[in-house]
């Protein structure tokens, strides 16, 4: 589901001591510095918060300053992961400088989509100076996400030029899209504090889903489990809030210690945490030297930074502005989902060299230059329906439900139900659970494997059945619980099961009793034993219900054992003949004739025994023994003392 925002988030950036920090003071009256040493020093070093009404979108302006200085940039990334827009401040006596040109690469990395320049202390310099670090700005945004953007010359001292800063920043409110939600509630921790009277207290911005009073929440990727004691957004307690509102949750027994900037709250067993990351990377022009595969980088995503490797898939080496598909291998576990941005720092010297957005936070390790595993990611690039069908394909032989892969590529249930129905329709994917109507809700109920999987188990399935066959020629079927388990080394029951449905529906299987076989298969017969087959099945026609002991007529006809017992596994295994016990043996057609004969039997007078039996159909104890336990072991009669009765 999509949502209105009821805030518009809008972040500072810009290069140390350029008023950012001045200007937000002078648009709401909000000194966001709050902490002693920032007075002290005169600049910003944690995030600051501001908020400003605006009426005329009926929403609320809410502001986060980040610091500027090179040292702090982390913080910088941190704030900016999840803002709507920015307010990209220069100062006009300093023009354009090494952190303004830093701050605007990662904006971008970010996909920032809109914004307001401003251009701070413009009392302190001429027109013509302005004129010319505005020629300098339009140079630097030119086909960039900013280059419409307004650039409006402010002082904070003399309040010039803040009323049209105001203004254009709720235009550039009024243009931001709604976020996307996929209903689980996840919100990144960039703020633990402990609140006198409260206790300890996280904040952050909420990417998706909505967060109660009483609600239990899991802080990854710690595992911690906690409970919402309360809610606040600015101040004002609330029962709920929900995505893209800035907002505090008083948490209930965790200690301030236990948690940090980075971490992220989320609703318990709906994300994992990874060491693992797929993604498009993209390497800044701006680089003055190639990227070597296995670099060792920092990683900032969401309010967290984690050390790591950069594993380029498919080259050796990456030039400055150049884009691939790459994996990262961290040194301690992060929180991530498909689509979640992020900035690439270098290791040592802290400088950004690029970015991009996260393909599969919970990708195998893949050997390099492989060319299957990067088509696969490259296909993450795509639309919805791509990114649905590509998480059954990874999931190979383990059926998802819609759930699943909504949860684990950052959609909503909503949008993977269309894609499922969409990708089933195109014979795409393959229905795991049983049958029933093709609806919304039965989609949601069910499990699936991609096409192309459930076709390479169907071959698997049959090669098992084709050797079974190969040792055992003349049989027709195989024992299911033998073809079960060795399929089952390959998936499990409920693949099985409904593979073996769906090929018995198209006529490619049949089963009989607890054998399965191939639907066209027929005993593989050496020369002169089909006679012999045809010969045997009349005489047992012939006899009726007292039939003669196999051993007996094996000796009788002068076949050799082998080739006797071969036949007559093939003709049991037809269904031709029914072996009842170790000495009895009879033609179907007799078999079905006593069993509709018992049960007529017992309809009329309530029950039978084996006595009553051998006297009606004129055969010995033996035979008619050897009836009533078949028909007891197929369920079809329950013996009751010396008495049978019909199974109910």
């Amino acid at each position: 589901m999509r949502v209105e925002n009821s805030h518009a988030i809008i972040g500072t950036a810009g290069h140390i001591d350029h008023g950012k920090t001045a200007l937000i003071k002078a648009l709401t009256g909000i000194d966001v510095d709050t902490l002693a040493e920032e007075k002290r020093r005169g600049i910003t070093i944690e995030l600051g918060f501001a908020f400003l009404d605006a009426p005329v979108l009926d929403k609320e302006i809410i502001f986060i300053d980040v610091p500027g200085h090179e040292k702090l940039i982390k913080t910088m990334v941190a704030g900016a992961s999840n803002i709507d827009a920015v307010l990209f401040v220069i100062a006009a006596d300093d023009g354009i400088n090494v952190q303004t040109r830093e701050h605007f690469d990662i904006l971008q990395l970010l996909a920032i989509e809109n914004g307001v320049i401003a251009l701070t202390k413009s009392d302190l310099v001429d027109k013509d100076h302005i004129s010319a670090v505005i020629n300098d700005i339009r140079n630097l945004v030119a086909g960039t996400f900013l280059e419409s953007a307004p650039i409006i010359p402010v002082s904070s001292v003399t309040g010039e030029g803040v009323e049209e800063i105001k203004a254009a920043l709720v235009k550039a409110a009024s243009k931001i899209r709604k976020r996307r939600d996929t209903g689980i509630f996840r919100m990144p921790i960039d703020r633990a504090f402990t609140m006198q009277g409260f206790g300890t207290v996280i904040a952050g911005t909420i990417l998706s889903g909505q967060v109660n009073v009483g609600d239990k929440i899991e802080i990854l990727p710690d595992g911690l489990t906690t409970r919402v004691r309360g809610i606040q957004v600015h101040a004002k307690s609330i029962q709920e809030s929900h995505i893209g509102i800035r907002t505090a949750i008083n948490l209930q027994d965790i200690k301030k210690e236990q948690l940090r900037r980075g971490q992220t709250a989320v609703m318990p067993g709906s994300v994992s945490p990874t060491t693992r990351l797929d993604a498009q990377f993209h390497l800044l022009l701006s680089c003055s030297e190639d990227l070597k595969n296995r670099t060792r980088i920092r990683l900032h995503i969401a309010a967290d930074e984690v050390i790591g490797r950069l594993i380029l898939l498919d080259s050796d080496r990456l030039s400055p502005g150049q884009t691939a598909v790459v994996q990262f291998v961290l040194e301690s576990p992060t929180v991530a989902l498909p689509k979640d941005r992020y900035v690439i720092r270098t290791f040592s010297s802290l400088m950004t060299i690029g970015g991009g957005v996260i393909l599969d936070a919970q990708p195998k390790s893949h050997k390099r230059f492989d060319t299957f595993a990067v088509d696969a990611l490259r296909k993450l690039k795509g639309g919805i329906n791509d990114v649905v069908e590509q998480a059954f394909v990874k999931s190979g032989v383990v059926p998802l439900s819609v759930a699943e892969v909504a949860g684990s590529i950052g959609e909503s249930e909503d949008e993977v139900v269309e894609v499922v129905q969409q990708l089933l329709d195109e014979e795409k994917l393959f229905k795991i659970t049983p049958k029933a109507a093709e609806d919304v809700v039965d989609i949601r109920r069910g499990k699936f494997i991609s096409a192309e999987t459930y076709s390479a188990l169907v071959d698997k399935l049959l090669a098992i059945l084709e050797n079974y066959y190969t040792n055992n020629p003349y049989r027709v079927f195989m024992p299911s619980s033998e073809l079960q388990s060795r399929f089952c080394k390959l998936a499990d029951k409920q693949v099985y099961i409904a593979i073996i449905s769906n090929l018995s529906e198209q006529d490619v299987l049949r089963a009989m009793g607890v054998k399965i076989g191939k639907k066209d298969r027929q005993p593989q017969w050496q020369p002169g034993e089909h006679d012999l087959a045809e010969k045997i099945e009349k005489i047992f026609e012939n006899e009726c219900y007292s039939t003669k002991p196999e051993d007996e007529l094996q000796g009788e006809l002068k076949i050799k054992l082998n080739v006797f017992e071969n036949i007559m596994t093939a003709l049991a295994d037809q269904g031709l003949l029914v072996r009842l016990g170790d000495r009895v043996t009879y033609h179907k057609k007799h078999l079905q004739s006593a069993r509709e004969f018992v049960t007529g039997y017992i309809r009329e007078n309530g029950s039978i025994t084996a006595p009553e039996l051998r006297d009606k159909l004129g055969v010995t104890r033996k035979y008619a023994v050897a009836i009533l336990e078949y028909l007891d072991n197929t369920q079809v009669t329950r013996r009751l003392g010396d008495k049978r009765v019909l199974k109910s």
